[in-house]
């Protein structure tokens, strides 16, 4: 079964540690160490499968060979506590053969190389060799602590170290990423992220060890053995309740889903009621849905009781009065000039013409039908126009007067429009001051790792060393005092107030006349302040008049 394993250590000589014995042992090789004067010697060594060299593509002659590469790894650290080397181990997945295993490390050891400029060292291992008994392959990623570039090593590859950028973490994605691609055609995927971070409830199982491992491949139950067993069947409790929950959930979304979905068909349903309802009730809402192109359900018309009634009486008649041309045509008029239905001038309206019929069918009636057959006569009477009242006529003539507070809404989305421009340009300028600080301060900062890292020997040039280090610091201390200042201060006052004093200078027309609508915003509101203070004392005054009057009654009760 895939797994996944990358951990991160790192050999210094402050532990006794060195680069050189470390290689020997995970390339299973016999190494000549100058910087301790001795052989490192693991020839024997029986369960390393693979080792291999990677380099970047302008690295020298000599990196080639293992034992004159790390001694020059050795030689090129000055100091007694320096790290030597690092190295990356994996566990390599079961799945896949010697040879797809090859491939997924070198895969891996090229994109490490290329993105630090190291050299790398590669060994694959397979327990089995050893033990003969369960799988248990892995790689040792071994990684120079400096780039190798052609005329030897150079700067410190610190961007690996964890607590200062996440370099780490990056490597531990792009490993299950790498891993996932070899192991794609086999449906399996690793996951670097731990269980927490998963979201996973499970418990994690603790680590085994070489010891514990031997004894269990060889069928001696082992105390950790025993708790990762326990852990197993707790994992397994867990799982089932777990889905038991999921299920749960599942059937209350959905519920859930069902629910809403029947209210949203209630609403569809329902919707071009309330629409007509709007239209009905608030016209004035319905004429701006119309404006704005909102499609909307057509009102329907009211119609009273009376209207019914008379327009039952009404229609038998008009059967016989549309013979008539000339009453027909006199109708016709009528009924382009009458307002819209449920106004009170349309039920005066409608009574006159009522009456009219009611007059026409009773001259009608009387006419003989020799009288009927004959077309009646033209008459070139003007029809009555309905006389619209003066009031609205003038109301209609006279254009809208542009509402105040319109205007100054306008106004005031400009004036806060120019603001928050002006808040922009003035954190703009607050982020280039910060990043002018950090430009400031990075090669104060790399002259002081330079300085670190070559620490004399000589014990005559350590006092030189020490002032020109405690020089460099105090430089790099002052700009990160001033740059933790600038940071917690923010934009202040002072920034916004320079950033308006330069688009007075680049634009003073367009300045002037923001300053001229923000002092009418000003003026405006205050005008409005005093209004509703007027309102509130009206308010106060008539409560203490309904308040006496109340008094008043009671005494005289």
């Amino acid at each position: 079964m895939a797994i996944y394993h990358l951990s991160v250590k790192t050999f210094s000589r402050s532990n006794g540690q060195s680069a050189t014995a470390a290689v020997a042992y995970r390339a299973g090789a016999k190494i000549h160490c100058d910087h301790e004067r001795r052989d490192h010697d693991y020839s024997k060594k029986r369960d390393v499968i693979h080792s291999e060299i990677f380099l970047p593509p302008n690295a020298p002659s000599w990196a080639t060979d293992r034992q004159q590469l790390w001694n020059e790894v050795e030689r090129a650290e000055k100091r007694k506590n320096s790290t030597v080397a690092r190295e990356f181990e994996v566990a390599l997945p079961n799945e896949l053969n010697e040879e797809q295993r090859i491939a997924l490390v070198q895969d891996f050891a090229k994109q490490i190389v290329a993105r630090h400029g190291c050299a790398v060292d590669a060994h694959l291992h397979d327990d089995k060799a050893s033990y003969k008994s369960k799988e248990n392959q892995h790689a040792h990623i071994m990684l120079t602590t400096r780039r190798l570039e052609p005329e030897g090593f150079t700067k410190k590859t610190r961007e690996l170290d964890e607590k200062k950028s996440g370099e780490v973490v990056y490597w531990r994605e792009q490993w299950a990423k790498t891993a996932n691609e070899h192991l794609r055609e086999y449906g399996i995927e690793i996951d670097h992220r731990s269980l927490k971070d998963q979201g996973l409830e499970r418990e994690p199982t603790i680590k085994m060890g070489v010891a514990a491992s031997a004894l269990e491949r060889k069928g001696v139950k082992t105390d950790r053995g025993d708790i990762n067993r326990e852990v197993a069947k707790y994992n397994k409790v867990l799982e089932t309740n777990s889905n038991e929950k999921i299920n749960e959930i599942l059937r209350k979304q959905l519920k859930q889903a069902t629910e809403l979905h029947n209210k949203l068909q209630f609403i569809k349903r329902r919707l071009p009621e309330v629409k007509r309802d709007i239209a009905e009730k608030q016209p004035k809402l319905y004429q701006a849905f119309d404006y704005l192109g909102i499609p909307t359900a057509e009102p329907e018309p009211i119609r009273s009781v009376d209207h019914e009634q008379e327009r039952e009486r009404i229609e038998p008649v008009s059967e016989q009065v549309d013979r008539s041309p000339s009453i027909e045509s006199d109708s016709n008029e009528r009924g382009r000039e009458l307002p819209p239905v449920g106004s009170s001038e349309s039920n005066e309206l409608g009574q006159g013409h009522t009456s009219e019929v009611r007059s026409e069918n009773k001259a009608v009636t009387s006419t003989a039908p020799r009288d009927i057959a004959e077309p009646p006569q033209q008459t070139t009477e003007p029809v009555q126009q309905p006389k619209v009242p003066q009031a609205k006529e003038e109301a209609v003539k006279a254009p809208t007067a542009p509402n105040r507070a319109d205007e100054i809404a306008e106004k005031r989305l400009l004036v806060k429009d120019f603001v928050h421009r002006c808040k922009e340009m003035a954190e703009q300028t607050h982020r280039s001051q910060l990043e002018a600080l950090q430009a400031q301060a990075k090669p104060i900062y790399t002259e002081i790792e330079r300085l670190k890292d070559n620490e004399p020997w000589n014990p005559f040039k350590t006092k030189a060393w020490q002032a020109e280090l405690d020089k460099k610091v105090a430089q790099h201390n002052e700009i990160k005092s001033s740059f933790d200042d600038l940071k917690n201060q923010g934009v202040t006052p002072e920034l916004i107030q320079a950033v308006h004093a330069e688009e007075h200078r680049r634009n003073p027309t367009e300045y002037q006349s923001i300053s001229a609508m923000e002092d009418e915003v000003v003026a405006y509101d205050q005008e409005q302040i005093e209004v509703l203070r007027e309102q509130r004392q009206q308010l106060a005054l008539q409560h203490q008049e309904m308040k006496a009057d109340r008094v008043d009654k009671d005494i005289e009760y």
